[in-house]
């Protein structure tokens, strides 16, 4: 059979089915990339619609799908986190990846204390930064549709897939290049207990320490203060208790600036008597003097990683179970100053 001519009538499903010698059913799944046919029959399908100038009314086939082709994006508190690199690069990222799927990416309404009116009209959600204390995010993983964390659930939390940083590795690469510089005694300042990130990072401290009979001091802050004067009073106290402390491990770039101010003030010489280090990276660690060793997150990397996980959960059948409690790491360079070793690198 030929092509249509112009202007005749529109090509429908049911055109391609007969042309191919198929179900209007089988067709439509040869289409979608889903059912149970041989891929003999897939390829006849897809040729006869290519050949018929078959073009799938998006509308219709939301309709006989249930998907919306929409993919939703949550933070705690999306619009004050757009004022951050790091989340207009992951949004940049999921965007980028949401396109190539031919899905629109949606930023759901953010509210901590306030439960949604409502649920969001998308395929999937990709929850940026699980806080334990975010009502809606909670509300989000419960929901009947697939969801992917964009970095560690803290516990508590509904189990989902999760895709996030390498941040065991980076840490640890920067503990070990601190040990070779003679540090023997950490002190990590890392968001607390609501957060699967903070979490993540005191355990790998702690067993770190524990290879090398030590203990490390550890400081709860709260996840994204974005204040150098409230960490620096937070860490002062601890400091001026433990002047046994060789290295300073900051989850934020905030806290290990704090950290700065405070050891500065106690006479003590960032990158001589003490180490100083950072979990994630920023401009004000580079132009520091001496420049902070910090972990580089890779936003971008992460935000694409989280919708393509999010699309093939959606695109496989069982998808979304089967990727239950499952972890996808995205690698983070760890770049390597003068604070911690006097030398300047990245490693990745």
């Amino acid at each position: 059979m030929t092509s249509r001519r112009r202007g005749a009538a529109p090509v429908t499903l049911k055109d391609v089915a007969a042309d191919a010698g198929v179900s209007v059913a089988t067709a439509s799944q040869a289409l979608a990339g889903r059912g149970r046919m041989t891929d003999v029959t897939r390829q006849r399908v897809r040729l006869s619609a290519e050949r018929l100038g078959y073009r799938a009314n998006a509308l219709a086939r939301g309709l006989r799908t249930g998907r919306t082709q929409a993919l939703g994006v949550h933070h705690q508190s999306a619009a004050a986190s757009l004022a951050t690199a790091y989340f207009r690069d992951f949004l940049a990222g999921a965007i980028e990846a949401a396109h190539r799927h031919d899905h629109d990416l949606v930023v759901l309404s953010s509210d901590t204390t306030r439960p949604r009116t409502s649920a969001p009209r998308v395929d999937g959600v990709v929850v940026v930064d699980p806080i334990a204390d975010d009502l809606r995010a909670r509300e989000l993983m419960e929901m009947p549709v697939p969801v992917v964390a964009g970095e560690h659930v803290p516990a508590h939390m509904p189990p989902c897939a999760v895709v996030a940083a390498d941040h065991a590795t980076a840490v640890r690469t920067v503990l070990d290049a601190a040990a070779a510089a003679g540090a023997r005694r950490p002190l990590l300042a890392a968001p607390d207990e609501n957060s699967g990130w903070g979490n993540l990072l005191r355990e790998v401290v702690v067993a770190w320490c524990a290879e090398r009979g030590t203990t490390p001091v550890l400081v709860s802050t709260q996840f994204a203060t974005r204040s150098v004067d409230t960490e620096r009073a937070r860490l002062t106290p601890v400091l001026v208790a433990h002047p046994e402390v060789d290295l300073v491990v900051g989850a934020s770039p905030f806290a290990a600036l704090g950290a700065l101010q405070v050891l500065r003030a106690l006479g003590r010489t960032p990158g001589g008597d003490v180490l100083v280090a950072a979990c994630a990276d920023g401009q004000g660690l580079r132009e520091e003097d001496p420049p902070v060793t910090a972990v580089e997150l890779p936003a971008h990397a992460l935000g694409a990683a989280c919708v393509e996980r999010l699309v093939s959960m959606l695109d496989t059948e069982g998808g979304a179970d089967a990727a239950l409690g499952t972890v996808q790491t995205v690698p983070a360079p760890v770049h390597l100053r003068a604070s911690t070793s006097g030398a300047v690198g990245v490693l990745r």
